[in-house]
């Protein structure tokens, strides 16, 4: 069962205001939220991904797959875009959608086909993030969203920062719960710049890790697993 979904209230399109950006930042939410009522002329609650699989529970049958076969947040040659498209391909794992399509691909010198690449192939090398969703969470998603996956190839856990402020920059902690880091975590960081670095690795301390991102950023930590967490696994 598959729909077509765009947001509505400018979002898919160039435009890069201060207003706008700001909306591209919320308006990922009705992708999930129950609470957040879309801007635009639908001004409902939509949270989509539940909505669908809610649909399928009740007049499909029980396990029939749930995609979004278009889709598209506009601004692709900003770092805004490149942010919303992040937010997007996390909240598509973390709610379980089986399948999507963008319409269309990104032009490849983008920040936001570089914001693909950092789930796909951070290190030109093919490495991608995880494929078993992990929970994780952040007081406040029009600002931050942090996403979670285990990688079965080498038991690595893998986690998406996506820094929405348009400006400044703010500490991040990342608290490690069930997971035993076996070392330092590799940083990579897609910035204003929209060309994907490899930054200092952290080193957990407390449990954790704390780094300060820039605004409109994108980071991915890969937390290599302990032995003892890989015997767990």
């Amino acid at each position: 069962f598959t729909v077509h979904y765009y947001p509505d209230a400018g979002e898919f399109s160039d435009t890069v205001t201060t207003a706008m950006q700001l909306r591209r930042n919320r308006s990922t939410r009705s992708l999930w939220d129950p609470d957040y009522v879309h801007e635009g002329w639908i001004d409902d609650e939509v949270q989509l991904i539940p909505r669908m699989r809610d649909w399928v529970d009740t007049y499909y049958d029980a396990g029939t797959p749930i995609g979004i076969t278009e889709y598209n947040w506009g601004a692709e040659a900003h770092i805004n875009g490149a942010t919303a498209q992040a937010d997007v391909l996390g909240i598509f794992g973390r709610e379980g959608l089986d399948m999507a399509a963008r319409w269309t691909t990104p032009d490849t010198t983008t920040p936001t086909y570089s914001a693909i690449k950092m789930y796909r192939n951070y290190d030109g090398q093919g490495s991608a993030f995880g494929d078993v969703s992990v929970s994780a969470s952040s007081p406040n998603p029009d600002a931050l969203s942090v996403f979670a996956a285990e990688r079965t190839s080498d038991g690595a856990l893998t986690v998406m920062v996506i820094a929405k402020a348009l400006s400044g920059t703010q500490p991040v902690r990342v608290d490690l719960r069930s997971f035993r880091a076996g070392g330092a975590a590799r940083r990579y960081q897609l910035a204003d710049g929209g060309v994907i670095e490899q930054l200092d690795d952290l080193t957990p301390v407390g449990g954790g890790v704390t780094f300060t991102p820039p605004g409109q950023s994108i980071t991915l930590l890969v937390f290599p697993a302990s032995s003892a967490q890989v015997e767990r696994q």
